[in-house]
């Protein structure tokens, strides 16, 4: 016989209970998986992200003093230099074979819009202070006298600064992960918007840079280097 003024039996209200503590658990549940994929899944992927490139940015600096050491010794020749980089690039490519890997390597890296190689040293103002003809080409030349330690006029350099060969090499570097690349370029944009850096953007990519000085073992030739 139940109460008049509650219908319910004890056993009613206590399943009742029980059913809206299960919903409440369900809630709870639903609230840590959205929590869960709008934050922790973005912070896995995104510092997975920040590994690969830091690994990335430490392959490009070996591979662009491997592009330096072989333009010292080839006269500054581009060729030789985005051959030797390529080689140096091939570690970013070893999820394919070693043939295929070398073959994308190389073909990355004589893509004008995915890898620049600039040469701050030598300059046109080096060849037009320390330059001789030689054989129908301008070079700078790798032995002179211990004496010859006047700067240019235009470079401000000495024959010994001269030789030093300076590259700086960018790549362009695809972001792995589309949930978090678009996070990536917005902030690295606001450091650097360069002609450069804006292209590989626009590919899904990030602008990597490297840099590497080394005195020359041959004669800096001005058509080599295309100064």
């Amino acid at each position: 016989m139940t109460d008049g003024r509650n219908p319910e039996g004890p056993r009613a209200r206590v399943f009742r209970a029980s059913g809206r503590l299960r919903g409440d658990r369900g809630a709870a549940t639903i609230e840590f998986l959205v929590v869960a994929f709008a934050v922790l899944v973005p912070l896995i992927f995104g510092t997975l992200e920040i590994a690969l490139l830091t690994v990335a940015r430490q392959t490009l600096g070996v591979a662009t003093l491997m592009a330096a050491r072989a333009g010292a010794t080839e006269h500054g020749d581009r060729g030789a230099m985005r051959r030797a980089l390529a080689r140096g690039l091939v570690p970013l490519h070893a999820t394919r074979g070693a043939s295929q890997a070398w073959a994308a390597s190389l073909a990355d890296a004589q893509r004008r819009d995915r890898t620049r190689i600039e040469i701050w040293s030598p300059t046109s103002a080096s060849f037009a202070d320390h330059g001789r003809q030689v054989d129908g080409r301008v070079e700078i030349p790798n032995v002179w006298s211990r004496r010859r330690t006047a700067r240019g006029a235009a470079s401000g350099q000495s024959i010994a600064e001269a030789n030093q060969l300076g590259l700086r090499v960018s790549i362009c570097r695809p972001l792995l992960f589309p949930i978090t690349a678009p996070l990536f370029i917005a902030g690295l944009r606001l450091g650097d918007s360069s002609a450069f850096a804006l292209g590989c953007y626009a590919q899904g990519a990030i602008a990597l840079h490297g840099r590497a000085l080394v005195h020359m073992q041959s004669a800096a030739r001005r058509d080599a280097m295309g100064l």
